[in-house]
């Protein structure tokens, strides 16, 4: 049984990763900075599409933050994306690496996801540059400043240089908590086995492992936004994380590092 049900979600996996390369050769144009509010739309309901052939269960608190913002949330996997990629007018900041994955890092792009040189010198001015500019004009940006996976089992310290962005455009950041969990029989909160992508994981191995998955439950929590004003960017990423790991595993941290995305 879960043989057949891998080789049928990857055969409509093929099929919507298909018709979303049709649609962005129709609706966008190379080197586009962002996507126009009809393709927006679009991509929108394609990520949330997706979320749906791969069987996660969204259980959704909150809501997002009207208006521009930036968006931080802790990262466990990049099915992250399609989870949170209902949100409308958001672009993604992923790490430079996954410009160059087959498809799907083409689609990024030209969707409007913003990458990270990671360790590069000027690397992150760079990105930050990027995020207001998309801040400015209106959009959210979201970002995992942990800069890496984990196996969603805590909270890792958040890296605060971007959070300049959101002081530099003067808009709110809004904390993001993300758990995958088992749908019975474990307790409330057990992180899922099959959903991080962490270590020495492909992305050819993890999906494989996911699609096996009867279903995959995630809880996303939209915490209340912080004020930028008269504040540090490292007091923001201190109290964003302190609020996320107190919904993630009640404040005390950790997570086993891994393979970001």
């Amino acid at each position: 049984m879960p043989t057949a049900r891998r080789i049928y979600r990857i055969a409509l996996l093929l099929l919507h990763a298909a018709l979303g390369v049709v649609l962005t050769l129709l609706m966008t144009r190379p080197r586009q900075a962002a996507p126009g509010p009809v393709f927006d739309a679009i991509a929108c309901w394609w990520r949330a599409r997706a979320a749906r052939i791969l069987h996660l269960e969204l259980r959704v608190r909150g809501r997002p933050v009207d208006g521009p913002a930036l968006l931080v949330a802790n990262h466990i996997s990049w099915m992250d994306i399609p989870v949170l990629g209902w949100i409308p007018t958001i672009s993604f900041l992923s790490k430079a690496e996954v410009r160059r994955w087959p498809v799907i890092g083409w689609l990024a792009a030209r969707g409007g996801t913003l990458f990270i040189r990671r360790g590069e010198r000027g690397g992150a001015d760079t990105a930050a540059e990027q995020i207001t500019w998309h801040l400015v004009r209106g959009r959210k940006v979201l970002l995992f400043p942990e800069g890496t996976t984990t196996d969603g089992s805590g909270v890792r310290a958040f890296h605060p240089r971007l959070f300049s962005a959101a002081l530099l455009a003067g808009v709110p950041v809004q904390p993001v908590a993300l758990r995958y969990s088992l749908p019975q029989g474990q307790a409330r909160g057990t992180p899922h086995p099959s959903a991080p992508f962490i270590g020495d994981d492909t992305f050819p191995s993890h999906l494989w492992r996911v699609l096996g998955e009867p279903r995959i439950v995630v809880e996303v929590e939209f915490l209340a936004p912080l004020n930028t004003h008269g504040r540090e960017r490292k007091e923001l990423a201190r109290t964003a994380q302190r609020q996320i790991a107190d919904v993630v595993d009640g404040g005390t941290g950790g997570g086993r590092e891994g393979a970001a995305s």
